[in-house]
């Protein structure tokens, strides 16, 4: 039992590792292509991306961490929505909401310095829950599609938070930063706290089996006497939640003030770091990190050093995307025929 147990979790971390060497490999022939050597071109993006040398300003692993700290979350929100069966692109608006509350709670109450972003960070999450439970109530209750309703929802919020002038962050909401002259905060370990909370809660609760189990098996799930409604809202301002904190965690450890860019995050990062991650929280953090110090490589390692297109950087998260869904594509190719032998052996 427990060698199956230790075999099943090396399988997992094959699984993990086996498209981001394929995507590598990939990359490798593009570089090719523009004359330059795979080799160098790649110690120089990792370099850039994840080496830290001795010197204020010179670590780029604590800038891939900052970077990881909104893609972690981000991630889990559209893990948690994928896991749940909603198909979820509304992650910006939700960040946005986020953003908005944090940056009005941090800029108009008086409090003590660790009350005061506690607090801030709470409203991010509620107000960012909040705006996730529109498109469930959509779906549940009208039959809107939850794609078209969040894709739609983005624009509505960034409209909605544009209509009002935010505070600035006041220095007792602050997310201090851990290392003098960076802007690595004490998001890092919200973010990985929160993945381990996220894992507990999917696999380790009653209220995550439902939701899985909605998602899986929906028909199942309520002729197994299963809540209908709970899951479905569940789902959706847990992922909002997530979300929101995102979005706080960047105006309050960050920027310092509201925005509606966030430089480490784009509109789909979320979801291409939670399939990138096979949808696990583990996943998500590793792939997180390994996205948010490709894109500092990009522009200083590739770009700046080696005269390459910082857009290989996207390339490869792409190839891995594609390698990722190849992987799944076969290993549920193989369960199928597994089940299919077995039933011929009985």
């Amino acid at each position: 039992m427990r060698n199956a147990s230790v075999a099943q979790s090396l399988k997992r971390i094959a699984g993990l590792l086996f498209p981001v060497i394929l995507s590598l490999f990939a990359g490798a022939l593009l570089i090719l292509a523009v004359g330059q050597n795979p080799l160098l071109a790649y110690i120089d993006l990792f370099k850039a991306g994840f080496s830290c040398n001795p010197g204020p300003g010179r670590c780029a692993l604590v800038t891939a961490l900052q970077f990881a700290t909104p893609l972690i979350l981000s991630g889990l929100s559209a893990t948690v929505a994928l896991r749940g069966g909603f198909f979820s692109i509304g992650q910006p608006g939700q960040m946005l909401f986020g953003a908005a509350a944090a940056s009005w709670l941090a800029g108009n109450l008086s409090l003590p310095p660790v009350v005061h972003p506690a607090v801030a960070l709470m409203g991010a999450a509620l107000l960012g829950g909040s705006w996730g439970l529109v498109p469930a109530i959509l779906k549940h209750y009208i039959g809107v599609n939850e794609i078209i309703a969040t894709l739609l929802l983005n624009p509505i919020a960034s409209v909605l938070v544009g209509l009002v002038w935010w505070p600035s962050v006041d220095v007792t909401a602050r997310l201090s930063p851990l290392m003098p002259g960076t802007k690595l905060s004490a998001g890092i370990f919200i973010a990985v706290t929160a993945a381990l909370l996220i894992y507990v809660f999917l696999w380790r609760t009653t209220p995550g089996m439902e939701m899985r189990a909605h998602a899986n098996a929906p028909r199942f799930a309520i002729y197994g006497g299963m809540p209908i409604h709970r899951p479905v809202l569940l789902t959706m301002a847990l992922s909002g939640a997530l979300a929101g904190l995102a979005g706080g965690v960047e105006v309050l450890g960050v920027h310092y003030h509201f925005v509606s860019n966030f430089s480490a995050v784009n509109d789909f990062d979320g979801l291409i770091i939670a399939f990138a991650g096979r949808l696990h929280p583990a996943g998500v953090v590793l792939f997180a990190f390994l996205l948010g110090g490709l894109r500092t490589g990009s522009i200083v390692g590739l770009q700046i050093r080696s005269g390459i297109p910082r857009e290989l950087g996207g390339a490869l998260i792409a190839f891995m995307l594609i390698f990722v869904a190849t992987n799944r594509y076969f290993d549920g190719r193989n369960t199928s025929k597994h089940s299919s032998e077995l039933n011929k052996s009985r």
